[in-house]
This record gives C-alpha cells, sequence and structure tokens, in this order.
C-alpha cells in the first residue's frame, strides 16, 4: 500500500521558538567572508523597509537601485549554527515590530508595511529570549477611546528602546485631548521618538518626545503652552499680526 502526503507550500514567517539548526558551516564558501561583508548581506536579506516604493512601471524614470525591498528572508536563520548566531540580533534587534494594542511589547509583531495600510505577519513575538531582542516599535494610539494598557506597562514595554513610532489617531479633529499620551510622559532612554498624526499644533508632541528621550531617571520639565524646546512661542498678538 502506498500512501501519498501532500506538502502544503511554506509560508514566509518567523520561527516562534528559533533553535539553532545543524552545524553544516565546514564547506559554506559565505562564511569564509570577512565579518564586515557577511554582516551587511544579513542586513540586506533581513531588514525590512517599511515604506516600499511603488513598482518601476509606476516611474519608469526611477531606477530600480533606488528602489527598498520589499520582503525578507528570514529562513536564512535555519542555514547553519553560525549564520544563525549573526543574524538573530539583526532580524530581531534592527527591524521595527508593531505593538500590541493591549499587551504592547509582550506580543509584539514584525511590521512589514506601515504604509498606506499596516501589514504584520500573523504570528506575534512570544519567546521572552527573543523579545528582548527587539529595540524598535511602532505603536497606533487611538485618542478617542480609552487605552486598554496602563502608564506601568507603557514604561515596562518603551524604556530604553532604540526607536518608537507613535501614530496619533481621532476620529474627529478636536473632538479629544492629549490624555491617553500622557501615559507616554515616564517614559525614559528612548533613542529617537517619532509621532505623527492627529496631534495639532504639533507643541505636546515635540515636547513629549523630547522627554521621551531624556535619559532614565532623568525628571523632564512641565508642559508649558509658551516654552517648548527651551523657546518661547511667537504670539500674533504680540507683534500685532492679527
Amino acid at each position: 500500500m502506498i500512501v501519498l502526503i501532500r506538502k502544503d507550500p511554506a509560508v514566509s514567517t518567523l520561527p516562534s521558538n528559533p533553535s539553532p539548526p545543524q552545524d553544516q558551516t565546514s564547506t559554506c564558501r559565505l562564511l569564509a567572508l570577512p565579518p564586515e561583508i557577511r554582516n551587511q548581506i544579513w542586513h540586506d536579506v533581513l531588514v525590512q523597509n517599511l515604506h516600499p516604493r511603488l513598482p518601476l512601471h509606476h516611474f519608469p524614470a526611477v531606477e530600480a537601485s533606488v528602489r527598498g525591498p520589499t520582503r525578507f528572508c528570514a529562513r536564512i536563520l535555519r542555514t547553519c549554527r553560525q549564520i544563525h548566531a549573526e543574524t538573530t540580533p539583526i532580524l530581531y534587534g534592527e527591524n521595527v515590530f508593531w505593538a500590541h494594542p493591549t499587551l504592547l511589547a509582550t506580543m509584539p509583531k514584525f511590521l512589514l508595511i506601515a504604509r498606506p495600510n499596516r501589514v504584520t505577519l500573523p504570528s506575534p513575538i512570544v519567546e521572552p529570549r527573543v523579545r528582548k531582542l527587539i529595540k524598535r516599535y511602532f505603536i497606533f494610539v487611538r485618542l478617542d477611546i480609552d487605552p486598554r494598557y496602563s502608564k506601568t506597562q507603557v514604561e515596562e514595554s518603551f524604556n530604553g528602546v532604540e526607536a518608537l513610532h507613535i501614530e496619533v489617531f481621532q476620529a474627529m479633529y478636536g473632538s479629544c485631548d492629549f490624555a491617553v499620551l500622557k501615559l507616554f510622559e515616564g517614559v525614559r532612554g528612548v533613542g529617537k521618538v517619532t509621532l505623527e498624526g492627529s496631534l495639532g499644533d504639533r507643541r505636546y508632541a515635540e515636547w513629549l518626545a523630547q522627554t521621551m528621550e531624556l535619559p532614565m531617571g532623568e525628571e523632564a520639565r512641565p508642559f508649558s503652552e509658551e516654552y517648548v524646546g527651551g523657546m518661547k512661542e511667537w504670539s500674533a498678538w504680540q507683534r500685532g499680526v492679527r
């Protein structure tokens, strides 16, 4: 009796529990390259471009070399132990991960594309050992609904990360305040903070970004409508232009 087993095509996903494969480095010419060249190769095949440009036929005058990559090759981690050890920190440390709307950094997903529509891999990162390698986050914040996380959760998730991108949204402009963003005022040690979306005149957003980029343990000056970044706001009423 002959039994035929159909094998479904593999889906490109991140390994949920990335264990090192068998050592097969003895005959690999790629591993004979200098470490600097290998690291550049790993970066090119693993670091995702969140804002891929339109295909070349939409802009015939634009060379294909200026368009960033639109996919990554995570399966390279399964090649051998050495490649697994070299590429894992790059895959998880240099890509941006979408923070869960409730659990934040405790269940992030790999962010494939940020615009025009966010696209993530379906499976979240649940392995604690791997989550510790993630240093770049993207979070979508709605101002017009109650947050489903606390100030403590926000600080535990984003303190000390390399980059944090916050996209702010409200259903109707001017329908709510920045009370939800106040949960982020205790975050410290972020390398680069980016805020965009429904932020009004951006004065509070600029102050919040500067506050979150302060060193760990340093207190920030309270937000003031007149002073942002140490400079006094220009007033049309005082200058007579109204």
